[in-house]
């Protein structure tokens, strides 16, 4: 592989893109609003699924005019829409099927899987710009501890690991014992996984008799699932592996419409506003202010095949769209995602997210980040929705304390969160393993009460 020369002044650099990345917020809103309104046209004129739309919402591509057009005229779309167009094979842009490099799927987390078309050149640089940010250069070596299946996240990782110029380990078709040798045999410096899986991996080492903390790994960069945003996580994987974690939210049909860790302010992300807008919506789809907390609505740059515009992710954020600290003047998210609109449980008039749940017990000393939250439903003067946990202790913590975890645990979430949610505190090691995205929440509501 030939590597990318950089010069002395861009390897000291703070930025992979200085002139965007620092863009004044009037200059960046003109960029978006003429490149949303070229996206609109194309999409209108070369996409059923948009004509069709946009055609019975009364509204023309010519009519967005402003960034406040854009909000107020033009109609989100959501995933059902995507599902729907894509069995009639209107979601795409008709003729493109030679331009398509490859097919992947999305989790399916909360529902049924999309197939999504992808052309090469549309998924590099999502990772660049967190990398360089937090001082991984080409020097680093990449260790990726994920089998390359048809989860997209670490595939566009892996093609940004080359991109940047860096060493790249793959550590597909092996299993957990074999990639903790690998990772001691060549010495990379980060390692690319879930959270789940880097901190399965510490615990397959501490098996092995090995020290997951003297290794070489200096980062753990993770995605796919809630990471170094929820305290409890970050602090259990920088204490497994002894490495800087780093986090990066994105979704698999969101082609480039990722936010990342900021480099000096752990509880915040950024969005990539070099490939995404963004804007954050109440539940009447009205804008909400700046620092105000709603629903992230993404519109993506890069996907030339089947673009989403103006698309529901049901991630509640709290939006800032002024200029961070570290020099960016891209807009930030406090805390990353915060919850999800469509897990959303109400206890006695209380509404309550199981990722608040999860980040409130990450509180807890003594309990592990080891939890699964259980969503059930009861009947007594009406039918009620029911949340309990079970959540396993830190390895060293006794048994014989396990009882006074369990009251602290409860009498946290009873003080925070409004309401009484029963937990169990579970032996260690007595809940499953994941060896790619782990399974936290569990809803039994659709097979009824009792």
């Amino acid at each position: 592989m030939i590597r990318p020369v950089y010069s002395q002044r861009a390897m000291k650099s703070p930025y992979w893109n200085e002139a965007l990345e620092t863009m004044p917020r009037q200059e960046l809103d003109a960029l978006h609003l003429r490149r949303l309104q070229s996206l609109i046209k194309y999409a209108y004129q070369n996409i059923p699924m948009y004509r069709e739309i946009y055609d019975e919402a009364g509204v023309r591509p010519e009519e967005i005019r402003t960034l406040d057009d854009y909000v107020e005229k033009l109609p989100a779309i959501d995933k059902q829409h995507v599902l729907k167009y894509q069995l009639q094979a209107k979601a795409a842009v008709p003729g493109a099927e030679e331009y398509i490099s490859f097919l992947y799927q999305t989790s399916g987390t909360t529902g049924k899987p999309l197939m999504e078309p992808g052309h090469f050149p549309d998924i590099i640089n999502m990772w660049t710009y967190q990398w360089w940010a937090h001082g991984i250069r080409p020097r680093d070596v990449f260790y990726f501890a994920f089998p390359f299946g048809t989860f997209m996240a670490f595939w566009s990782a892996y093609f940004d690991a080359h991109l940047l110029g860096a060493q790249v380990i793959s550590g597909g078709g092996v299993d957990s014992k074999a990639r903790i040798y690998q990772i001691q045999q060549f010495r990379p410096t980060v390692l690319i996984s879930t959270p789940t899986y880097a901190l399965r991996l510490a615990e397959v080492a501490t098996e092995m008799g090995a020290d997951s903390r003297a290794t070489s790994i200096r980062f753990i960069s993770t995605a796919g699932e809630p990471g170094s945003m929820v305290p409890g996580l970050r602090r259990a994987m920088e204490q497994a592996w002894n490495a800087k974690a780093i986090d990066l939210y994105g979704i698999s049909e969101l082609w480039g419409s990722t936010s990342w860790e900021c480099p000096l302010h752990t509880d915040r992300m950024h969005l990539g506003e070099s490939t995404a807008h963004g804007i954050v919506v109440d539940d009447k789809g009205r804008l909400v202010p700046n620092g105000g907390k709603g629903e992230f609505v993404l519109t993506n740059y890069e996907a030339t095949i089947q673009p989403l515009i103006k698309y529901r992710t049901h991630d509640v954020v709290e939006w800032h769209k002024e200029p961070c600290d570290c020099g960016r003047s891209w807009l930030w998210l406090r805390g990353g995602v915060l919850a999800r609109t469509d897990q959303m449980v109400t206890i006695k008039g209380t509404n309550v997210y199981p990722t608040s749940v999860q980040a409130l017990l990450g509180e807890v000393k003594g309990l592990s980040e080891r939890m699964e939250i259980h969503i059930d439903r009861e009947e007594g003067n009406g039918v009620f929705d029911r949340v309990c946990v079970k959540v396993e202790p830190s390895p060293e913590v006794d048994a014989g304390k396990c009882s006074a975890l369990k009251v602290e645990a409860e009498g946290l979430l009873r003080a925070r969160v409004g309401v009484s949610i029963p937990v169990e505190v579970v032996p260690p090691m007595s809940l499953p393993r994941y060896e790619l995205k782990a399974k936290l929440v569990f809803d039994h509501r659709s097979k009824g009460v009792g």
